[in-house]
């Protein structure tokens, strides 16, 4: 599904254009005997009555329950396992696997030793892809090459043209970055500096433009970010 953007070029000139992801069919995949596709189907495993922690203190230990996996299958219902599922809705349970309705969520940050740093209520965040100030370049390039070894990308976008002036628009962009060979850092918020929000209540991504033409066709992707890189000192 496509959504709108609002972003600015280095000359200071913003537009308001059009991204998505672009999802890409796969090219390997499983086939039977008379050469019919393979389709994913989601089963239901089991229910919580057969989970290892409901079973665990139904037979008191974990001998207890390898003795009733020999004799028999607790571990199976006959009358939820393998059952098709089309949709679910995430639900918070306790350690009696019963389920709770008041929680509180508790964001955590770890050092790059793997050390709890801090742990804090999840800010409250707003979308600012789409606001008065349009997201703008910080003027850091990133070369290709040194990019990959910095950060961990979680998801790509391309952005699009809605008419002859925004093509141009986002052209130029690409061209520029083309001829660097290099991503540009973008930032949102008045003075472009604040991570991206793609949604309210969603994560804060930093964000870099890749920008590629060839003769007069362009794709220009924002690659999103939300783990770099360090080394363990």
């Amino acid at each position: 599904m496509s959504r709108y953007i609002h972003i600015a070029d280095g000359r200071n000139r913003d537009a308001v254009v059009v991204f998505t992801n672009q999802k890409k069919n796969p090219l390997v995949y499983f086939v039977t005997q008379d050469k019919k596709k393979i389709r994913n189907q989601r089963v239901l495993k089991s229910g919580d009555k057969c989970s290892y922690e409901t079973l665990i203190k139904q037979f008191k230990s974990a001998d207890g329950l390898t003795s009733a996996l020999i004799k028999g299958d607790p571990e199976i219902d006959l009358k939820l396992t393998g059952k098709y599922i089309r949709s679910t809705s995430r639900v918070f349970i306790n350690q009696n696997m019963q389920p709770v309705y008041r929680v509180n969520i508790n964001e955590q940050i770890f050092s790059p030793d793997g050390t709890l740093k801090e742990e804090r209520i999840p800010k409250e965040t707003i979308s600012n892809i789409s606001t008065e100030n349009p997201i703008r370049p910080s003027g850091k390039l990133f070369p290709k090459v040194e990019i990959y070894n910095k950060f961990v990308f979680a998801k790509k976008y391309q952005l699009f043209h809605t008419n002859g002036l925004t093509f141009d628009f986002l052209y130029q962009i690409a061209s520029d970055l083309h001829e660097k060979n290099s991503m540009m850092l973008v930032g949102a918020g008045p003075k472009g500096t604040e991570p991206l929000v793609f949604q309210d209540g969603g994560k804060s991504y930093r964000a870099f433009l890749e920008g590629r033409i060839k003769n007069d066709t362009y794709i220009l992707l924002l690659h999103l970010s939300n783990l770099e890189i360090k080394a363990i000192a």
